[in-house]
Order: C-alpha cells, then sequence, then structure tokens
C-alpha cells in the first residue's frame, strides 16, 4: 500500500525539531465550547513564535473525542492555522489527536487529513491490557490514513508502560512515522525510546520530542551517544510537543529558540541548568505534580484565565478541577518567576485575537539576562 507522505517542507521541519503547542480547549462558564477563545488561543500560539498546533490531545481533553466536538475542534483550528499562515508567511506543523477504538480512530486519522492536518498524534491510552502486537498493529492500520507522531503518555494520567522491545519493534515495522512524542515522565523510559531508535536504525528519519514536562530544558540541551555496533551514534530531542507551552508561550518559544541556537556549542551555560529548574518548579504547581496530576488541565486553563484568554479554568468533567492547595501553588510561581511570565505580550495583542485578527509573528532576540535571573525568595 502507499502510505500517504507527509509534506516535504512539514517534515524537514519536524527533522529539525520545532516548539509543537499542545492546545487547550476554551470553555465560558456555562461549561459550553467558546469558540471565540479557542480561535484566540490559536492566535497567541502562532504570535508567540509556535511553530506548531496540536489539537484534540490530552491537554484539549480527550473527552471531546466522545460528546462530538472533534470536528468541530480541528475544522476551527484548522481555518485560523489557515488565516494566520498567509499573515505571517510561515507554515505551522498540524497536529490532530487520534484515540479511542480502533474503528473511531480510523475516522478521525481520515477527518484530519482531509482537513489538512499533516499528522496524528497517536495515544494508546485505551489499550491497557493489550500485548505490544496488538498495540503495533493498531498504530499500524493508523499511518495508512496519515503520517504518525507516536506517543509514550506517561502512566500517571493513564498512559501505559511501553518498554524497550515495544519502540524497537514499532519503528523497525511500522512505515510512516515521522516522530514520537517522548512523556512517560521518567528517564528511563525515556531512554528506552532512544536505545530503541537507534538500534533500529531509524534515527535520521524519525524526530523525538519531549513531552517530558518535568524535564524540558534538560531534554532539549542534551545529547544521548548510544553505541551500535562499533560506532558510537549520538541523537537529540529536537524539538517539544507540550501543554507546558500553553501558558506563558511568548518566554517559552524564546527559550526554545535560545536552547536551538546555543545547544551545538561545546559548552553550556550553566545558567541554563537553573532555568530549568525554574520550568520544572513552574510545572509541578501548574500540573500539580504533588496530587498525581489531577488537576493539570485546569492548572493550565487557570493561567491562561489570569491573563484574560479564557473566561474560566472549568473543564468538560466537573469533577475536573483544581486540586486542594493547587491555587496557592500556582500564586507562588506566579510571584517567584516574572521573568517565566507573558502577561504584557498578552496585553498588547489580546483583543486583537479575539477580534479574530492574526497578528504577524513577533521574534525577539531572547535577553539573557531576562532568561537567567536568579531564583526569587519569597518573605
Amino acid at each position: 500500500m502507499n502510505y500517504p507522505l507527509p509534506e516535504k517542507e512539514v517534515y524537514r521541519l519536524i527533522l529539525d525539531g520545532v516548539a509543537i503547542v499542545a492546545h487547550p480547549l476554551a470553555l465560558n462558564r456555562e461549561r459550553r465550547f467558546d469558540e471565540v477563545r479557542q480561535s484566540a488561543l490559536t492566535r497567541y500560539y502562532i504570535t508567540s513564535g509556535a511553530r506548531g498546533i496540536a489539537i484534540g490531545v490530552h491537554t484539549t481533553q480527550f473527552k471531546v473525542h466522545e460528546i462530538g466536538l472533534y470536528n468541530t475542534l480541528l475544522k476551527i483550528t484548522a481555518e485560523t492555522i489557515d488565516e494566520c499562515e498567509k499573515s505571517i508567511g510561515r507554515r505551522i506543523v498540524r497536529v490532530a489527536g487520534v484515540v479511542g477504538p480502533l474503528e473511531r480512530a480510523l475516522r478521525e486519522a481520515k477527518i484530519a487529513h482531509d482537513l489538512g492536518y499533516h499528522v496524528a498524534l497517536v495515544s494508546v491510552h485505551h489499550l491497557k491490557g493489550a500485548d505490544y502486537d496488538r498495540i503495533i498493529e493498531y498504530i499500524k492500520s493508523i499511518a495508512k490514513e496519515i503520517p504518525v507522531f507516536s506517543f509514550y503518555l506517561q502512566p500517571a494520567v493513564g498512559g501505559l508502560k511501553l518498554g524497550y522491545r515495544f519502540w524497537f519493534n514499532l519503528f523497525k515495522n511500522v512505515e510512516n512515522i515521522v516522530a514520537v512524542k517522548v512523556a512517560p515522565f521518567n528517564r528511563y523510559y525515556t531512554l528506552d525510546v532512544v536505545k530503541a531508535l537507534v538500534d533500529s536504525e531509524k534515527e535520521n528519519e524519525i524526530a523525538l520530542y519531549t513531552g517530558n514536562d518535568d524535564s524540558i530544558i534538560i531534554d532539549l540541551i542534551s545529547v544521548y551517544r548510544v553505541r551500535r555496533g562499533g560506532e558510537n551514534i549520538e541523537v537529540r530531542i529536537v524539538g517539544g510537543l507540550l501543554g507546558h507551552w500553553a501558558f506563558w508561550s511568548k518566554r517559552s518559544m524564546e527559550i526554545f529558540e535560545y536552547i536551538k541556537f546555543i545547544r551545538e556549542l561545546k559548552e553550556i551555560p550553566r545558567e541554563l541548568l537553573t532555568l530549568a529548574h525554574q520550568v520544572t518548579d513552574v510545572n509541578g504547581a501548574v500540573f500539580d505534580a504533588f496530587n498525581d496530576f489531577r488537576g493539570c488541565i485546569p492548572g493550565v486553563q487557570e493561567m491562561l484565565k489570569r491573563v484574560g484568554l479564557l473566561e474560566t479554568n472549568l473543564t468538560l468533567d466537573p469533577e475536573e478541577t483544581l486540586s486542594p492547595g493547587q491555587l496557592e501553588e500556582i500564586d507562588r510561581v506566579w510571584k517567584m518567576y516574572p521573568h517565566l511570565r507573558d502577561e504584557a505580550f498578552v496585553a498588547r495583542y489580546r483583543d486583537e485575537w479575539l477580534e479574530g485578527k492574526c497578528v504577524s509573528f513577533e521574534y525577539k532576540v531572547p535577553n539573557l539576562e531576562e532568561l537567567f535571573k536568579p531564583i526569587y525568595v519569597l518573605k
């Protein structure tokens, strides 16, 4: 069978490494879909410098696949990206989340392909208890409809533990996989994926992307060296597909571009390690790490609500709310890391985004003094 191939320009972008934002869902105070703010969020991310948008993914809430909102979301997002691409003259990588039973997943893959999405982020969390062969066949079926961005979702939020053998067999035997989002929030599991990619000899065909929100900067500056035969093979995690990048996005894009600029140097500024821990501290509060990530999506919504991009932090599930003590943790990191926030940038363009205007991409060379401010001590 002839597989649908990714566009050459888009495939090159993916292999080179881009920042892809995992897009949240905008709801109003009545817990109804807010189309205006949904599109405004997309414009925010693109103006911030994101080169990719992922919709229908975990940060969007998997429930959108069950309540008839999936098609609408993909269509609105695609139309907004179309408008912004014309305005800013930059290609945006379009990623559609695909989940659920195979029949529905194939239907979603076709919808995404027909709407112009370049790749499907395939989550297999619903296949709990299935053996590796069955999971691989599931992904292989979807890859016949659309190029695949495979996904190692952390077990704490329902993902499966997938070992080295799974990843090696997947990379070796399934065509049309262009990238993998490595998001187990676990160093050992992350290494399994890296080693399997090298051993399968696909390191030049499949890109590694971090989804480890607890270790974003460390992932992006690291060089992995794996022995294959008599040769040392070096690989990098080249980009990210992250829910963390859905808030304070302007600063996140600047940090990513700075990392891409300096990571070829022999010496990495040690201040970057301090910044890495600051980002992880923010993520721990927003993603509710201390309560097993139960409030991760409301936490992201809360950050967007504070800058006026969302009306509320409500989710589709009334039971999914901020955890006890999470709001206080969010308040702490909000005050502690002003150099990571971007509310002035949002205030400048928010009304235009809400009015349906695509603002030209605003590139800013990172100011290292701003990026490397020391941790603030609160009294």
